[in-house]
């Protein structure tokens, strides 16, 4: 297998980075821990934060499929590391933890009522590993240029580029997220 360029080895070394923090956070608390949520329901819990993470990059995933195939079709060859505009950059950037703005996830992408934290913790890398070897089919393509509309408002064109750094800072931010859950388990077992 050819190595990946630089740019897009970070990507794919950030879904590594993530699952990892997955499973070692996973690996810390209990099955209830796991779906316990705190100040009395009102944030998610780990489970809903993984799970969340898992449906929207399979959402990303099967767009960015799309973008990627139509590109190659079209013969948009890599002209150069995969970064996004400008409001691209902005929106990555809110993205990234700490958390300064809450929002609500679209529907489409809302945590699942999933029970079973094995299921939770498949589909999460199974998500990364389909986005992985969507990265590797996109290494030859001009990802800069190919582009999907936005799965969430579809008026709105997402550059393949942009949303790999989108789906990176997003698993950043609930990961964090999770962790603080993992902060307020540990302080109301005091």
């Amino acid at each position: 297998m050819t190595p990946l360029p630089a740019d897009l080895q970070q990507l794919t070394d950030a879904m590594n980075a993530a699952d990892t923090a997955a499973d070692a956070l996973a690996a810390r608390v209990t099955n209830d821990e796991f779906f316990w949520q705190p100040d009395e329901g009102r944030r998610w819990s780990i489970a809903l934060c993984l799970d969340h993470l898992a449906v929207s990059n399979s959402v990303y995933g099967d767009s960015i499929r799309g973008a990627v195939e139509n590109a190659r079709a079209r013969g948009w060859s890599r002209t150069g590391p995969a970064t996004p505009g400008f409001f691209g950059r902005k929106f990555v950037a809110s993205l990234e933890p700490p958390v300064k703005r809450r929002t609500s996830a679209p529907a489409k992408i809302k945590p699942r009522p999933v029970s079973d934290r094995t299921e939770i913790l498949r589909s999460f890398h199974q998500a990364h590993d389909v986005l992985r070897r969507l990265i590797e089919a996109a290494a030859t393509i001009d990802v800069n240029r190919a582009t999907f509309p936005n799965p969430f408002l579809s008026l709105i064109k997402v550059r393949v580029s942009t949303a790999l750094h989108i789906i990176a800072a997003h698993d950043r931010r609930h990961l964090w997220q999770a962790e603080q859950v993992e902060q307020a388990l540990r302080q109301a077992r005091r």
